[in-house]
């Protein structure tokens, strides 16, 4: 006996060419099921990505923090087309509706699921309490520095916005107030460390609150020209 699905069991989005846009330009942080009813392997998932929805949600009941979507790519074939989705099921995060490099290829399982978007809620940025910590940094790694003189500013929310996306090519670190001072002599700054010991710093010279062009620097640091390439970047 085939298992139908059935799509009144939870509150998980069904996403169509009419509310997709809406629904993920609104999300923090949006998981979508890219399914299709005839695939043994997107049955299976149903359940199992209902109740891991259904976990989430007494977490974060705030209905725009963390969305679970499901998009049916046969009804709806103009949007498999639009993300690339080419294999059933595929399970993409979005970002306020920037759909993220990586796709989630974890277990399928309820516990592995919500440990997944519970690291996607963690904060991407770790506060440094004195700038000898930016001095000791791991310099094999890429590291991009903001020194705020406040966190409840447009600049350090675009900045955290951005570390949201990149944190996976990133280490993103932070410094406010007194502590960060004798690195905004101009105002807020941003600064890329290099890996390499003796790599020189280099300072964004952009607008803060420009989410494009930051974005953009960032990335351009962050991803380098040449890759390897594994089970999980693969996409």
């Amino acid at each position: 006996v085939s298992w139908l699905f059935n799509p009144t069991r939870s509150e998980i989005t069904s996403l169509d060419s009419g509310n997709i846009d809406d629904i993920l330009n609104n999300a923090d942080v949006a998981l979508v099921n890219f399914y299709a009813d005839w695939c043994r392997f997107s049955q299976m998932l149903h359940p199992i990505f209902e109740e891991a929805s259904n976990v989430i949600k007494e977490e974060y009941p705030d209905k725009n923090q963390v969305v679970f979507a499901r998009v049916d790519c046969d009804q709806h074939s103009d949007i498999a087309q639009r993300y690339r989705i080419s294999k059933y099921p595929t399970l993409k995060l979005f970002r306020n509706g920037m759909m993220m490099k990586r796709e989630y290829r974890g277990q399928r399982s309820v516990t592995a699921i919500a440990d997944y978007i519970r690291q996607q809620k963690s904060n991407p940025i770790r506060e440094v309490q004195d700038l000898e910590e930016i001095s000791s940094l791991d310099r094999s790694r890429r590291n991009i520095v903001g020194y705020f003189e406040q966190k409840d500013s447009d600049n350090y929310r675009t900045f955290e916005r951005v570390a949201n996306i990149l944190h996976d090519d990133c280490v993103f670190l932070s410094a406010f107030g007194a502590i960060s001072k004798a690195e905004r002599f101009s105002g807020d700054n941003v600064i890329y460390k290099p890996p390499g010991e003796n790599a020189p710093d280099m300072v964004y010279l952009g607008s803060l609150t420009n989410f494009d062009l930051i974005y953009a620097w960032t990335q351009d640091k962050c991803v380098p020209l040449v890759r390897e390439i594994t089970f999980e970047n693969g996409e």
